[in-house]
């Protein structure tokens, strides 16, 4: 059996949704036996000690290069993998230069479906490598079906080279402690309040500054003693606290900014609702979270969203301010159907698995290497 490289450089920085895909991986692989003689993770700089396991056999190498992320993928990891492993890229794009066998993981087609989303550079730098990741490699894996028959579409690819593993949710988002949930509350300053909750980065798509607008609305019909924590980062620079205070509800309003992966399963706990208005998901990981934390869940009927939620939240047709609005009081005065919300998505949260999503991936990677 030949051997297997990852690239990991996700994980030298802020870890969000593909990084934790990484770690979670890294770690399930740890406690397997795995095909693969040697398993090598390749990174510009040493990963943090908290984003690996704690004890594994994997080898590290570092082939440091200054300079954008794109040079180090394209050109310094091609020169440090061995061209007879086979390369597993998590992160959307196959090294330019690289000779050997490489299976990629692009979680949705967002660029192609939704490109009034992005900024035209982003678009011109994007889709061609994305494109041609997906043609290049010997299988393309995605989060979901639905990213599945995206990604066929935009990209040309048959049906038997992308392969659908849904992601996981960790146990430490199950049955959080009371104790936990109660420092969570006092440390984000909400401690006797109605909790309606976002997680995740602050893009176009995810119609934050309409939930923003959507609470005012649901403090003006309601006078309801709530607060609406917005947890990620605002990388557009979307004005949301400016927003706030033009519709008065700027007391009520909490923006943490991103979160450390310790305290986010106490706060899913800790609050009332999640709501999740997003045009368009690979897959959705926040919603599975906090579902798995018996949190009662709003989003939207589309994409990967409709395939994750599954009859386990409360679905609207698009983001409007009227609609959240509503969504919201419904779950603040039906005690009644939040907890069966709450109910049905910790049950569907229980579809999702790390340990599947690792033993599923693995046999693809051996499957490649194999020449199958």
């Amino acid at each position: 059996m030949t051997g297997l490289g990852v690239d990991v450089e996700r994980l030298t920085g802020r870890r969000t949704g593909v990084a934790r895909y990484i770690s979670a991986l890294l770690r399930e692989w740890a406690q397997m036996e795995l095909p693969f003689d040697q398993v090598t993770l390749y990174s510009p700089s040493r990963p943090p000690d908290d984003a690996l396991p704690e004890a594994h056999s994997y080898a590290l190498s570092v082939p440091g290069a200054p300079g954008p992320r794109a040079a180090w993928a394209h050109w310094t990891l091609a020169r440090a993998a061995r061209a007879e492993d086979v390369l597993f890229c998590p992160s959307y794009v196959v090294p330019l230069a690289y000779g050997g066998p490489t299976v990629v993981t692009i979680h949705d087609a967002i660029h192609e479906v939704m490109p009034e989303a992005f900024p035209r550079r982003s678009l011109w730098t994007r889709r061609p490598l994305y494109r041609r990741s997906a043609r290049r490699a010997k299988l393309v894996l995605t989060d979901s079906l639905s990213s599945k028959r995206d990604i066929e579409r935009a990209y040309g690819v048959t049906d038997e080279r992308v392969l659908a593993i849904p992601l996981g949710v960790g146990d430490q988002f199950r049955n959080v402690a009371d104790e936990e949930q109660a420092r969570i509350r006092e440390g984000y300053g909400f401690a006797t309040s109605e909790v309606v909750l976002f997680v995740g980065k602050f893009s176009r798509r995810r119609n934050v500054p309409t939930l923003v607008r959507a609470f005012a609305e649901l403090r003006r019909a309601h006078d309801v003693d709530a607060l609406l924590v917005l947890a990620g980062d605002d990388y557009l620079g979307l004005e949301l606290v400016e927003l706030a205070r033009e519709l008065g509800i700027a007391d009520s309003v909490r923006i943490p900014g991103h979160v450390p992966d310790s305290d986010l399963p106490g706060l899913y706990a800790a609050a009332t609702m999640f709501a999740y208005p997003s045009d368009y998901e690979g897959f959705g990981l926040p919603v599975v979270e906090a579902m798995a934390a018996g949190t009662a869940v709003i989003t939207l009927d589309n994409s990967a969203l409709r395939e994750v939620a599954d009859g386990a939240a409360l679905v609207l047709p698009e983001a409007t301010v009227a609609g959240l609005a509503e969504a919201m009081w419904r779950l603040v005065d039906d005690t009644d159907l939040r907890q069966e919300l709450a109910r049905r998505g910790e049950a569907r949260s229980r579809s999702f698995s790390w340990p599947e999503t690792a033993r599923k991936t693995i046999t693809a990677l051996a499957r490649v290497a194999a020449g199958d």
